[in-house]
């Protein structure tokens, strides 16, 4: 009896699977719907603001612009880039600050025996989450008697408000790193300092970036620090200097919209500079001879 030869489907090559209808579901649906709902809420004041900035009759509602430019005139003018100036003198202060003393304690809880560690990190991590806010009025007495009501304290005050969250970032960071390079460099009659600056430095420069940009931003959009800690209007930051668009009878929301555009700028160059580490991760690998 003759067979008839039946004919199969060619297989999909490895590494592919055939295409399959998804099918819908209401775990899918409510998931997205939560998403385009958040990215909404996100999405609509940044339209509205890069809208408001270019709007001759800009108001508080989101509409078509009658383009103009002379918000942007208004929000280069010399007292206003001054104050971005400001912001910029006392972020680079807090960061610095910040960060380097917080990388230094890291490195001492996750490379070092610590007496009660563990109670101290619980510490750390409570007063991460202590809002200043509530020490303001012993802070600003203390800085008066000293006579530091200006702007180069006020900016190391911040980056102290910083260390507690910079610490946690960059000891996990420091934690990855193998201790056979510190024990490496030890036979090489390396100190301390030259293995921190030499060996750990370099393989957690991620985590600094992160660091860095956490006392940044911290510092950078910070109002109620600087606006009462420093006494000299000249020298208020950019925050303290955008609340006075907002007058009794007025609002100048396109000044308001332009000179926030022009006011992030930094921190998005900040970011953007530092991404190639966190592009570049920790080169570990062939570091043991």
């Amino acid at each position: 009896m003759q067979t008839i030869p039946v004919e199969r489907m060619p297989s999909p090559p490895p590494g592919l699977t055939p295409n399959r209808p998804s099918k819908i579901t209401t775990e899918r649906i409510v998931s997205n719907s939560s998403a385009l709902i958040l990215a909404a809420f996100f999405a609509l004041p940044m339209l509205w603001m890069v809208l408001a900035s270019i709007d001759h009759g800009a108001t508080n509602q989101l509409k078509a612009p009658e383009l103009t430019a002379e918000h942007y005139w208004v929000a280069i003018q010399a007292d206003n880039l001054v104050a971005l100036g400001n912001s910029l003198l006392l972020s680079v202060i807090a960061t610095v600050i910040g960060t380097a003393a917080a990388f230094v304690a890291a490195y001492v809880f996750s490379k070092h025996n610590v007496p009660y560690k563990n109670p101290i990190l619980l510490t750390i991590l409570f007063l991460s989450g202590v809002p200043i806010s509530i020490l303001i009025v012993p802070v600003y007495k203390m800085f008066a008697t000293l006579g530091w009501l200006s702007i180069i304290p006020t900016g190391v005050l911040l980056g102290v408000t910083a260390i507690p969250f910079q610490i946690y970032q960059l000891k996990n960071f420091i934690d990855a790193v193998p201790p056979e390079l510190e024990e490496a460099a030890a036979l090489e009659q390396a100190s301390t300092l030259q293995i921190l600056l030499r060996v750990i430095l370099p393989l957690t420069k991620p985590g600094l970036a992160s660091s860095a940009i956490f006392g940044f931003v911290n510092a950078w959009g910070n109002f109620l620090l600087p606006v009462i800690l420093i006494n000299s209007l000249a020298d208020q930051p950019a925050p303290v200097h955008l609340f006075g668009f907002m007058g009794s009878n007025s609002i100048d929301y396109g000044a308001i919209a332009a000179y926030s555009i022009v006011y992030s700028l930094p921190v998005i160059v900040l970011f953007l500079g530092m991404s190639r580490q966190f592009k570049a991760g920790f080169a570990l690998g062939g570091a043991v001879k």
